[in-house]
């Protein structure tokens, strides 16, 4: 039933988004969003001591609770006798506010999907945390203008310095894509994995079979993703990838695509998403001397997305 719930959803937006406009071109895309974000805190002089915990979310443009995911999961880690935890956020449907994103008039933007705090954007929330933060937008979020102009994206944070940080757009099909990838290093800037974050598109153009169309969209961009990264793993290092990939309909060859560079992790069979269905993933390719374990978080933390955890121990 939540499958089918979830179709006659995505077929009603999607009705209404023909009705106001078609679709917009990359070019248009690339046009109305301003430029990626990265930031780094003040040197940290400390060694790691606890676990590593990859997460993988959607917040829904700024109605995830990072801050709530982040204690829970600490005062979790700590209370299982593991230490303080370090921290790689992989979050898709991330959102910035700035007067640097151009003004949109006259072009179709997509529809603004409204934060609850305007004020705490990726870039607020990596400086109130201390992190280290690489942001890309792949879209303008509405037609805001000047201190109200927004757009949202991928974006990585982490209490590890970040370095090599990239940005791959993906196959363009409905919706510009930007996948995100990064090296973490210790904090004597010695690497120790790369990670990577992507959100696939839900459907495909009307013309190339609207949802039904899908899969073979989300495979497209699969295979440019997964291409990229082969690019950047000829050292070979511990590679973690998460991501939205909306696999509602068809999920096995996109699957398949992306485990051809990392292995499909098991973080159980529940819903990620409100409506039931199950569209988030983790991929990871580690060795066997790290023990890891995957799950759903047991909230959402006011996202329609249940996050995906993936702890790691990681030998410092």
């Amino acid at each position: 039933m939540s499958r089918l719930v979830f179709l006659i959803w995505l077929l009603l937006s999607v009705f209404v988004t023909l009705v106001i406009a078609s679709d917009g071109t990359i070019v248009s895309y690339r046009q109305t969003i301003g430029p990626p974000v990265m930031f780094a805190p003040e040197s940290v002089e400390r060694s790691p001591e606890g676990r590593l915990i990859v997460v993988s979310w959607n917040v829904h443009v700024g109605h995830g609770d990072v801050e709530s995911l982040i204690d829970r999961i600490s005062d979790t880690e700590r209370a299982n006798g593991f230490g303080k935890p370090e921290f790689v956020l992989l979050l898709q449907e991330a959102f910035r506010q700035s007067t640097e994103i151009p003004a949109s008039t006259g072009i179709k933007v997509p529809r603004r999907i409204a934060p609850p705090n305007q004020s705490m954007d990726i870039e607020d929330l990596a400086r109130k945390l201390g992190w280290w933060m690489y942001y890309a937008p792949s879209m303008r979020n509405g037609d805001g203008l000047g201190e109200d102009a927004e757009d949202r994206g991928n974006a990585i944070i982490s209490s590890l310095p970040l370095k090599n940080v990239e940005a791959v757009e993906l196959p363009f099909v409905t919706q510009r894509r930007v996948a995100l990838a990064a090296t973490v290093t210790d904090h004597r800037n010695q690497s120790k994995l790369r990670v990577a974050v992507t959100h696939f598109d839900t459907r495909a153009p009307v013309l190339k079979g609207w949802i039904f169309g899908g899969p073979a969209a989300r495979s497209k961009q699969a295979r440019g993703l997964v291409a990229a990264l082969k690019q950047s793993q000829t050292d070979r290092l511990p590679l973690v990838i998460g991501g939205d990939l909306n696999t509602y309909l068809a999920s096995g060859s996109v699957i398949d695509t992306v485990s051809e560079i990392a292995p499909h992790t098991d973080c159980g069979n529940e819903a990620t998403h409100a409506l039931g269905l199950r569209l988030d993933h983790i991929f990871a390719s580690i060795p066997d001397t790290w023990p890891a374990r995957c799950a759903r978080a047991d909230s959402r933390f006011l996202s329609d997305h249940y996050p995906l955890v993936f702890s790691v121990s990681v030998p410092w």
